[in-house]
């Protein structure tokens, strides 16, 4: 019994002992021992020579002619043959790295051999990076691809879910865009390793529908350069400004890119000629164009001439032409006939300068000339100048001159009974430096001379009306107003005059108004009994004055004034019982009586109101009273009066 168990304890060690597998020195690979493995895809279980690729997994299996358990079969990887640190049985990995790569297997020895059999293979792992390429949206409907990447021999593309096609390196290619396609992919390839594969891709947005460019306006804000404004452009494709020139490829020549927003300045460009806007993708070989409308430039000259501005320009295709001419702030358009491209512009004064631009419409663009400013210029004398003259409501001699055709410069002399009053270019002047005497003729000539030099015929004068006003009788309410007449000289000295007696209020407004013919005195019967000052101004009309001259306001101030008796008899027999305030104007006063001891016994601010001599419900006392009259007038001055009343049975 104890023999058998020593033999199997024997056996046990034996079999223990063959399978311990130890590498033998020195560490080469052992050929001719029935050792051996490949390796396959691990995805596609093709047998894979000589070749790997970095990232893609891959499987060894044993090939050993020795039967052998697959739990003592070892791998291991590095740059050389390995033979020792075997402690790894998986048959699966993946490469990491590129480069030189020895496979070394280890597997049991003979029954009975503690040495272990190594045996390796040399591979080349290659690398499978994502190629580079550069992505361009074209146009609806194709896309262009550059591949930049020189990592493969060989690169395919494929857009979206559409077949891949073989690519070239470093080749700008257009390729067709299928319904919903958004992506684009290109793989390289290494056809002696057809399993390292590298995939890059990206994404990209159909363009929107092209839409062709629209000029809207031409202008040439300075001398030298031309403005366009147009419509938004659309940045997903570019744009080209050109202009046209015979000769050129497609009638058109190229002046740049444009990349900036409306308006777009251009610095020396052709001052004449038709622009417009190329829209095309943005591939090196355009697949598509679309042009905008034309405009064309529009180049105005102009020349000052006798009396007259002429003013020219050439055709720049059809449409509308609109000639502005602006003076001051003031512009105007001038009547232009059909197909003209000329014009002369008499209405001008002389040393004026006018700006002048031709403006050419046509379909949704407007094209605006170059500005071109002339100064008027003339050897014929202005019409002869007419002057009107009157008082205004301040006392002021108003004077309006009018030179037939001109509005504005020159040069205006005016002068007062001969004597230099102003020289100015102004149509209106006042003259506050007058003192009204209707004994003494007032008159104003005008002169005129334009920016010439040319002197214009002597003008009309003008004598204006003077008034005076004053009370017949300082006890009375008849006025008499005597005023100068209103007389002009030259070719209108004969023209006849007719005037208008106005009653005017204080603020000026007229509260009357008298019809006096030819007549130069006017006697006021019954001025207005409520007002203390009369205020009158005369209407002259005729002396071919264009309009009514109006003399100067002649006031007449009436004093308030308070009547009393000397006497009453407060008696009861019905006849000069009471005491009555009677006088004019008695608007803000206050009437006081006061008896012989210095105390007030009758006091009133009511000119309805009256005394009738009793003191504190007493009988009236005869003897004579002291009173005393203080007002304010209308025009605001203090006025009093004193005296006595006596209180007789």
């Amino acid at each position: 019994m104890k023999t058998a168990f020593l033999l199997w304890v024997l056996l046990l060690a034996g079999l223990l002992s063959s399978s311990v597998v130890r590498a033998q020195a020195p560490c080469v690979s052992q050929t001719g021992t029935g050792a051996a493995f490949d390796v396959y895809d691990a995805a596609t279980g093709q047998l894979l020579p000589k070749l790997l690729c970095v990232g893609r997994p891959v499987r060894l299996r044993n090939r050993s002619t020795r039967p052998l358990d697959p739990a003592q079969i070892y791998y291991r990887q590095g740059p050389t043959t390995i033979c020792t640190g075997f402690t790894d049985t998986t048959t699966t990995f993946t490469p990491t790295a590129a480069g030189p790569l020895v496979i070394t297997q280890n597997t049991q020895g003979e029954a009975g051999v503690s040495q272990g059999v190594i045996f390796s293979k040399p591979y080349e792992v290659l690398a499978a990076s994502a190629p580079t390429f550069e992505l361009s949206v074209c146009s609806p409907g194709l896309v262009q691809v550059t591949i930049t990447d020189t990592s493969y021999p060989d690169y395919f593309v494929q857009v979206g879910t559409g077949p891949r096609v073989p690519a070239m390196r470093g080749a700008a290619v257009s390729y067709p865009v299928g319904s919903g396609a958004t992506t684009v992919t290109v793989s390289g390839r290494n056809p002696t390793a057809g399993l390292c594969e590298g995939v890059s891709t990206k994404p990209f947005t159909p363009l929107p529908t092209p839409i062709a460019p629209v000029l809207r306006r031409l202008t040439r804000p300075t001398e030298g350069t031309v403005q366009l404004e147009f419509e938004a452009l659309q940045p997903e494709y570019r744009y080209q400004l050109q202009v046209a020139e015979a000769g050129a490829p497609g009638g058109y020549r190229p002046l740049g890119p444009v990349t900036a927003a409306s308006p777009l300045t251009i610095s020396a460009p052709p001052l004449t000629g038709c622009f417009r806007l190329l829209l095309q993708d943005q591939c090196q070989t355009p697949v598509l164009s679309l042009p905008s409308n034309e405009i064309c430039s529009v180049q105005l000259t102009g020349t000052a001439l006798n009396g007259r501005n002429q003013l020219s320009w050439a055709s720049a295709g059809s449409g509308t032409y609109t000639l502005t001419r602006t003076e001051g702030s003031t512009s105007v358009v001038l009547p232009l006939p059909a197909g003209a491209t000329t014009y002369s512009d008499p209405n001008v004064s002389c040393g004026t300068t006018y700006r002048y631009q031709i403006s050419l419409s046509s379909g949704p663009a407007t094209s605006v000339s170059n500005e071109v400013g002339l100064t008027a210029l003339s050897t014929t004398p202005p019409a002869r100048p007419r002057l009107w003259a009157g008082f205004n409501l301040k006392g002021q001699v108003e004077l309006r001159a009018e030179v037939p055709g001109l509005t504005s410069g020159g040069q205006l002399s005016y002068q007062r009974n001969g004597a230099p009053l102003a020289a100015t270019p102004a149509r209106r002047l006042l003259d506050s430096l007058v003192t009204p005497d209707p004994a003494v003729p007032l008159c104003y000539t005008v002169e005129f001379e334009d920016a010439c030099g040319n002197r214009a015929p002597a003008g009309a004068g003008v004598c204006v009306v003077q008034l005076t006003a004053a009370a017949t009788n300082p006890n009375g309410p008849e006025i008499r107003l005597t005023w100068s007449a209103l007389t002009a000289t030259g070719s209108d000295a004969a023209a006849p005059v007719s005037y208008r007696v106005l009653g005017l209020a204080a603020d000026g407004a007229v509260v009357s108004s008298v019809e006096v013919g030819a007549s130069l005195t006017y006697l006021d019967l019954q001025p207005d009994p409520d007002r203390q000052t009369i205020r009158y101004r005369i209407e002259a009309r005729g002396a071919g004055l264009s309009e009514p001259s109006f003399s100067n306001v002649a006031e007449v101030l009436r004093p308030v004034k308070l009547v009393l008796p000397t006497a009453f008899t407060p008696n009861g027999d019905g006849l000069n019982d009471v005491l009555e305030l009677k006088g004019r104007f008695l608007d803000n006063f206050r009437f006081t009586i006061i008896d012989r001891n210095g105390q007030t016994v009758f006091q009133t601010t009511d000119r309805a109101r009256s005394w009738d001599g009793r003191i504190n419900g007493a009988a009236p006392v005869p003897g004579a009273y002291a009173w005393q009259f203080e007002a304010l007038d209308q025009q605001g001055q203090r006025v009093r009066q004193y005296g006595s009343i006596t209180i007789l049975r």
